[in-house]
């Protein structure tokens, strides 16, 4: 699974396509289906949202450990130690009918998190993969774009998965056909999980510290600091959304499978844009990254007052190929400042940071149940606040280190 030749390594990454295309295929899947499957189960929208909030808690602990882990013994072993949880849960969700099982299932497996069309590229350790096996910028932002545009096409089938429900449901019921879905979701996940064997990476640096250097922690504060108001922002709008679609505008599951999975195609457009186009220009990582930010969030909030559910549809296609355009500059500045040895570390405390701000999840059911434009519309307001707080935040850190120029001389090699 180790190897120090490029060639091996560059003649590996289609491995990590096949398993970004199959864990988005089952993520995607369960992130949509789960809030529509518990509420046909009949559980309240406060109910709902608390248990968001558990789940969120334990893939908090999840990301660091395996970071720690990836550290030390290889990003490789640590994406297939990663994957066992969300297998796991699937497997559970296929087979219990016992709503306490179903929720630990849930929180062990991971079962939740954005229904966007990035759902299943990103796991603990995959950035720090990256990071650790193409250094140069560029060469990263490119794979980290194809995996982007990999992982939102393959979600298109996700969605193509819930909208099957309806035909199902009058043979098999509507959490049987939920259950059966699962159990589908978990065969393509294995897919995944097999696939990652088949990766090859660098020899991890010696590890030199029991965490990481003052360097690595510093630029890690920057970018937990800009990504905890967006994962608040995310929190509060997105993780329920399916549910929102559904009950706003009193949609059949399969009605709101189609909407994502326009969705997710406009995702793919966007990190093509972005890897294709982009990246081959002298344009700033950081403004592309925070103009993406801010119409995010301003999407959000017209949909959140959207009266049809036609133009709802359109607004949130929109945002998600804008999601797409600003996703893999994002993943690159992630680690921009930060040391070999600390990718996985690193990478990790940034992504509790963000799980860890998401855990307003368990007021987005609340929000919902007492006005129902108000996840939508709060969640978009943070996320514009935020994209003001994550430009300043980097390009300081850009001035301060004299980063710009060098960046840009990278560029024109």
């Amino acid at each position: 699974m180790f190897s120090e030749s490029q060639d091996k390594i560059d003649a590996s990454f289609p491995y990590l396509l096949i398993s970004r295309s199959a864990r988005s295929i089952a993520l995607v899947f369960v992130s949509l289906a789960f809030s529509l499957y518990l509420h046909s189960l009949g559980y309240s929208l406060v109910l709902i949202g608390v248990l968001y909030l558990f789940i969120v808690l334990f893939n908090i602990f999840l990301s660091l450990a395996i970071g720690i882990i990836g550290d030390r013994i290889g990003y490789a072993k640590a994406l297939i130690l990663g994957e066992l949880f969300p297998l796991i849960g699937l497997a559970g969700l296929a087979l219990s009918t016992n709503i306490y099982l179903i929720a630990l299932y849930a929180i062990v497996g991971g079962i939740s998190g954005t229904a966007g069309g990035l759902r299943g590229a990103f796991s603990p350790g995959m950035t720090a993969f990256v990071a650790s096996n193409w250094p140069e910028e560029m060469p990263r932002i490119h794979r980290l774009a194809n995996i982007n545009v990999v992982a939102s096409l393959s979600s298109i089938v996700g969605g193509f998965l819930v909208i099957t429900h309806d035909y199902l449901n009058p043979y098999f019921g509507s959490a049987g056909t939920f259950r059966i879905l699962f159990a589908v979701s978990f065969l393509i996940l294995l897919v995944s999980f097999v696939s990652l064997f088949m990766l090859k990476e660098k020899r991890r640096p010696r590890k030199t510290t029991k965490v990481m250097k003052k360097e690595s922690f510093s630029y890690t504060m920057r970018i937990i600091a800009a990504n905890m108001i967006n994962g608040a922002a995310i929190g509060i709008a997105i993780p329920l959304l399916p549910l929102w679609f559904e009950l706003r505008y009193h949609l059949t599951v399969s009605y709101v499978g189609e909407i994502f999975t326009l969705a997710y195609a406009a995702t793919a457009l966007g990190s093509y844009i972005s890897g294709k186009y982009l990246n081959s220009v002298k344009i700033s990582a950081i403004g592309v990254s925070s103009v993406t930010r801010f119409f995010q969030g301003l999407l959000m909030v017209v949909l959140a007052f959207s009266p049809f559910v036609t133009i709802a549809f359109l607004l949130y296609a929109l945002r998600s190929g804008i999601a797409g355009i600003g996703a893999p500059m994002r993943s690159a500045i992630s680690v921009r400042g930060i040391g070999k040895e600390d990718y996985g570390t690193a990478s990790s405390i940034q992504g509790i940071a963000t799980r860890g701000s998401q855990s307003t999840s368990g007021l987005s059911g609340y929000l919902m149940d007492l006005y129902m434009p108000s996840p939508l519309l709060i969640g978009g307001l943070i996320q514009i606040s935020g994209s003001f707080v994550y430009y300043r935040i980097i390009r300081n850190w850009e001035m301060k280190k004299g980063n710009w120029d060098v960046m840009h001389d990278e560029l024109k090699k």
